[in-house]
């Protein structure tokens, strides 16, 4: 019982964070995992084990090379890694990340994902290597055969056994922390000085024990294991001896290891001995199971011991609570409660053993023989008088100076249990039981709260508030408060998540919490109450006991335990946050069991002592948090994407991939190599060009992806431990377009569309000149048929007119005045129809744009007149439509054909001008100028004036007149220019 005790103080030692295993801890208190060809290894037998700086494990068997990242095996052999043999024999990782791998029949290289083999062909002395060792300058040392080589800068050296080194057959080599090489066989040790071998520990002090193994450790001791047990040479050259008699489980040493805390691990054929003091403790000795024979041993990056032996792969790890059971000095693996006393002592009652006391002066137990009525205990409490109260089986006993008094309450159906026992300021002992609750003050005993004949009427926890009131929790009932004799019940009518009670815990600042099973956890302050669930993110809805840190709740549940923050509680009650984030421990930290409510249906459960440590009742031992111990290292994953595949055929992962469009289906297979606690890893996962944010994928280690559209993607993935630090890895690749996707296409078919636009618009330009070569066609027709039939019947008619006017000399007859009229008519005709030829011919026109013909017409219209004409043309003139510039120059010539025949002028001038929008054409003359009141009237025969404007408004324009006698006159038309011509 000593030794348990020794252990939990040792536990209280200064807590310094460091990757080992905790020495403190005795060897059945690591976690240990086993793993064997039924997981996934090629062969049971391990022969070696290195990690790369990937962070996978690499274990050498008789049947391949296996490659492990916590989740599972990945097996190389010969006929899928080009191995020289099947049968690795050592293993040793080189710091570029590289692995070294030992066989039966040569040497190979693992680097990039290739193996790279050497023989005897390519200088080494043997096939058959042994033992790899590279040291700090990155040389490789080889054990081949019986002798000793050298790898360095790809060349191989030599050293023959007899000849270059003083020892019969060398079957080891290390290199120690100050470079010197150091070379063991079976007929002594040597070191290398100068270029030379010299023997330091010779064939006598072996006494035959052919050396297998070599280990320096971080006081420059030489340990030497062998076929016939250990030696250790010190500094100065002193030997001591190791055998059975001080702890190795077996002579035959096979390896050793120094752990980061300086620890030294022996491993023999008969299991594994940790160096404690002047003496080695086994697992067998311990208690432990198993006499393996262990062939390798080693220390991953987290801390972790890795076992190889003839059976399998074992992990021995620290885990976040040291569990006590029998095999490390209880008396059951079944506790029900945890008690401090006011003294300090932990008192542990359990269901099959009795009670325990666990003190520094000693641990004792209690059971039958020496008073108790039952060994089954449910609850420890302590009087006011610092007696304890016990419920037991057979009652309620009281203990006072080690002797046990035993209360039975009177009971008709003779049920004995008290589930809990708690005594209040006033004498009065209140009782657990499943008749109800009882109340024993002295002698007298009465049911206060009466329960039945069936379970769910039984109280099974008791609590006392701050304010002296007696909280009783029942199995099916709900909650009871007893103060000053009253009494009320709570269910969950009044707000209760269930009615079935396990723990009542009231904390400093006056928040009842209580445990249920069903509803999860209550919490009721100033008459209100809170619920928390499962369904809000604890980790179960039966909650069986509640510890307080301070910050945190404890809480003890069917699925493990639940650490779960008062702030993030109380957070959550004010809406501030949606969901609770507890931390959440089970098996995979180091609980043997998660089930932690082992006295189903009663309360009780652990505590947490002064000394800040949690103790929790499980069904497979008693499970201790301690906050000032060391705990376990959390260091980032090593996030690696295993793999990609595109539509079934495997990407290099070496360079960025261009895929080819048909790859329409891709998977990637990603990892994160923790080896502590694998299972713990979350992940989430992102496309940089598809996803916009981190996607959470939790355990998922593959995501597929399908008909990605063409473009440049980068996959990353980050890995993180629960409240750990995270680590992230990424892979770029480019999925490339179909043909018609790509640029170049796209560019081809805008030149098509762009050519065919074009074509259409030539074809499109043709039809239009063809039409309108048709309308000119049939413009000249018309005009050579008025001019040859109307213009030439009009000077006809004019003719005989001007020939009856000489008949008739009186010109004051009425009939020469309509003779006059008619005539006038006659010659106006002619000169209409003479001017529609000319607009039906439009010779100006051609060739030539509207600011050309108005220079080249004026110079017509004006010829011989004496008229100076002055043409301006001001502003960006674009081409226009032919319609347009036909009514622009006819309004021109119309204007000018007045100012001839009857303005008298001297000067015309003509400018025409242009903005963004509208074109201006202003025809100002010098003239007589006139009366402009009924100019546009059709009654005074202006039919010119009449004939401007209407041009004017069907080109959507307006005709402006200004005109006075004796000031000349001024004709200004206004059109809006066409759309395409604005500029």
């Amino acid at each position: 019982m000593k030794t348990l005790w020794v252990v939990v103080v040792l536990c209280l030692i200064g807590a310094r964070i460091a990757p080992a295993l905790d020495p403190h801890r005795g060897l059945t208190q690591y976690s240990r995992t086993v793993w064997t060809q039924e997981h996934g290894l090629p062969q049971d037998t391990i022969r070696a084990i290195a990690q790369t700086k990937d962070g996978y494990l690499w274990l050498g068997t008789d049947e391949g090379l296996a490659r492990f990242d916590g989740y599972e095996f990945i097996n190389f052999s010969k006929a899928n890694g080009d191995l020289p043999s099947n049968s690795v024999t050592a293993l040793a990782a080189a710091s570029d990340g590289s692995l070294w791998i030992g066989t039966a029949n040569g040497l190979a290289h693992y680097i990039d994902k290739k193996f790279h083999p050497y023989t005897t062909q390519d200088g080494l002395p043997d096939n058959s290597i042994s033992q790899l060792y590279v040291d700090q300058s990155g040389t490789l040392w080889i054990v081949a055969g019986v002798s000793l080589s050298q790898l360095q800068n790809g060349r191989f050296t030599n050293f023959t056994s007899d000849k270059e080194i003083p020892i019969t057959s060398v079957r080891t080599a290390r290199v120690d922390r100050h470079g010197n090489l150091w070379a063991a066989g079976y007929s002594g040790v040597a070191r290398r000085e100068g270029g030379r071998f010299t023997t330091v520990v010779d064939a006598a002090v072996l006494h035959e024990n052919f050396a297998t193994s070599l280990l320096f450790d971080r006081h420059d001791n030489l340990w030497i294991g062998g076929s016939q047990g250990l030696i250790e040479r010190l500094p100065d050259g002193k030997i001591r001896r190791f055998s059975t008699a001080d702890g190795l489980p077996d002579v035959f040493v096979r390896s050793m290891l120094e752990d980061h805390d300086g620890n030294v691990w022996i491993g023999t054929n008969s299991g594994v001995a940790r160096l404690e003091g002047e003496r080695f403790k086994s697992f067998a000795e311990e208690g432990g199971r198993d006499r393996e024979l262990v062939r390798c041993m080693f220390e991953d990056r987290e801390g972790n011991l890795w076992i190889g032996s003839n059976s399998g792969l074992e992990r021995f790890r620290d885990d976040v609570f040291t569990v006590y059971g029998r095999t490390e000095g209880l008396p059951s693996d079944e506790p029900n409660v945890v008690f401090q006393d006011s003294r300090g002592r932990v008192w542990v009652g359990f269901h099959d053993a009795g009670l325990m006391m666990l003190s520094a002066d000693g641990n004792r137990i209690f059971a039958t023989r020496d008073g108790l009525p039952n060994n089954e205990i449910f609850s420890i409490r302590e009087a006011p008088d610092g007696d304890l109260l016990i419920g037991e089986r057979a009652g309620m006993v009281r203990m006072h100076n080690g002797r046990f008094t035993t209360y039975v309450a009177p009971d008709p159906l003779a049920k004995l249990n008290v589930f809990d026992a708690i005594e209040d300021a006033a004498g009065t002992v209140w009782l657990a039981t499943p008749g109800g609750l009882g109340a024993v003050r002295g002698k007298d005993f009465r049911i206060f709260i009466p329960g039945g004949p069936l379970l769910p009427a039984a109280m099974v926890t008791l609590g006392k508030g701050r304010d002296g009131a007696i909280w009783a929790g029942s199995y099916g009932r709900g909650l009871w408060r007893i103060k000053d004799g009253e009494k009320r019940q709570f269910t969950t009518a009044d707000g209760l998540s269930s009615d079935q009670i396990r723990a009542i815990y009231q904390d400093p600042d006056g928040t009842l919490w209580i445990g249920t099973f069903g509803g999860g956890l209550d919490a009721m302050r100033d008459g209100k109450i809170l619920k928390f669930t499962a369904d809000d993110g604890l980790l179960s809805d039966n909650v069986a006991d509640i510890a307080d840190d301070g910050d945190s709740l404890w809480l003890s549940t069917t699925r493990g335990i639940c650490r779960i923050a008062k702030r993030q509680l109380r957070e959550f009650a004010e809406g501030k946050r949606r969901r609770l984030d507890p931390v959440n421990y089970g098996v995979e930290d180091g609980l043997r069991s998660a089930q932690c409510s082992p006295s189903y249906p009663t309360g009780s459960g652990g505590t947490r002592t002064t000394d800040g440590r949690i103790w929790f009742t499980t069904s497979r031992g008693l499970a201790v948090f301690d906050p000032k111990a060391r705990q376990r290292v959390s260091l980032p994953p090593l996030v690696q994407v295993v793999d990609m595949t595109a539509s079934g055929h495997e990407v290099d992962l070496a360079k960025p991939a261009r895929l080819t469009p048909e790859n329409e289906r891709i998977q990637i297979r990603y990892t994160a190599v923790h080896l502590s606690a694998p299972e713990q890893v979350q992940y989430w996962y992102r496309l940089d060009g598809l996803d916009t944010d981190w996607v959470r994928a939790g355990n998922r280690r593959l995501i597929n992806y399908n008909s990605l559209r063409h473009g440049t993607y980068r996959f990353r993935v980050r890995a993180q431990m629960p409240a750990g630090p995270p680590s992230e890895q990424s892979y770029s690749f480019e999925l490339l377009p179909w043909f018609y996707e790509t640029t170049w296409f796209r560019l081809l078919c805008a030149a098509v569309l762009a050519a065919s636009a074009w074509a259409i618009y030539q074809l499109r330009l043709r039809q239009i000149r063809s039409r309108f070569a048709l309308v000119l066609d049939e413009r000249a027709r018309l005009a050579r048929e008025i001019h040859d039939t109307l213009a030439q019947g009009f000077v006809g008619i004019s003719s005989q007119l001007d020939a009856v006017a000489m008949c008739m000399p009186d010109e004051r007859s009425a009939a020469r005045k309509y003779l006059d009229m008619a005539r006038r008519m006659a010659r106006h005709s002619l000169t209409e129809a003479r001017r529609s030829v000319m607009d039906l011919r439009a010779s100006m026109l051609e060739g030539q744009d509207l600011a050309a013909a108005l220079e080249s017409g004026t110079r017509v219209w004006t010829q011989g007149s004496g008229v100076d004409v002055d043409v301006a043309v001001t502003g960006p003139l674009h081409p226009l439509p032919e319609e347009f510039e036909q009514h622009l120059l006819r309004i021109a010539q119309e204007a000018v054909t007045n100012v001839l025949k009857h303005a008298g002028a001297r000067n015309i001038r003509i400018k025409l001008h242009t903005e963004a929008r509208k074109l201006y054409l202003r025809i100002v003359d010098n003239g007589h100028g006139f009366e402009q009141q009924d100019a546009f009237s059709p009654v005074g025969g202006h039919f010119g004036l009449i004939g401007m404007r209407e041009r004017a408004e069907r080109l959507g324009g307006e005709l402006r007149l200004a005109s006075h006698p004796g000031e000349g006159t001024e004709v200004e038309v206004t059109v809006p220019l066409p759309r395409s011509e604005k500029t």
